[in-house]
């Protein structure tokens, strides 16, 4: 019987006891956060990550405790994607589509919060350009890489509850922009994904 996780599970605890030698796992936002915790749990039972960052100097820094808990064949290898430039999405998904080399899980955590307001540099509110619609292009463009039986994970607060988001102005053109409002429109835009 499976064990029951919840709000204090640990990174540590979910893959207790799980082998994943031979898994390749995409996890987008690997320098800080939950991302860096995600890698190293899961390269720690021998699964090669793919971590993204649109930093790589920063995600390189706070990596390292990855790649020395690694085990049983596990590895952390870096890509530079920002999810705020569509550009760089389509880049980062081509070089993975030319690479060809399948994924076993897709987890796509990265993401901001709370941001001023402001646009990506195709000119979409930060939140909704980065959280969504970002993830939104890279994951269709690497879905050829799945294979059968492969997971996407969609990381998601619980910040969709904090208001009612207004779904017929996302980039806050008509209404007055309040960054956590925001923040609770691109939590349900991912959930809904």
């Amino acid at each position: 019987m499976a064990a029951s996780f919840g709000a204090t599970s640990t990174t540590d605890e979910v893959p207790a006891g799980v082998d994943l030698s031979g898994k390749r796992v995409l996890v987008t936002g690997v320098s800080a956060g939950l991302g860096v915790e995600t890698a190293r749990a899961i390269a720690a039972h021998g699964a090669q990550v793919v971590g993204t960052a649109r930093d790589l100097a920063k995600a390189e820094a706070v990596t390292a405790r990855v790649r020395d808990q690694a085990a049983g064949g596990g590895s952390l290898e870096l890509v530079e994607l920002d999810l705020a430039s569509l550009t760089s999405v389509r880049a980062c998904a081509d070089a993975l589509q030319a690479d060809g080399r399948p994924f076993d899980v897709v987890i796509a955590n990265a993401g901001v919060m709370a941001t001023p307001r402001g646009p990506t540099t195709d000119g979409f509110e930060t939140q909704f350009g980065t959280n969504h619609l970002g993830h939104f292009v890279f994951v269709n463009r690497i879905a050829s890489l799945a294979r059968d039986g492969d997971r996407l994970v969609m990381v998601a607060s619980s910040g969709h509850r904090y208001a009612e988001p207004n779904l017929d102005d996302p980039g806050f053109e008509r209404t007055v922009y309040d960054p956590m409002v925001a923040y609770t429109l691109h939590s349900a835009h991912r959930i809904l994904a």
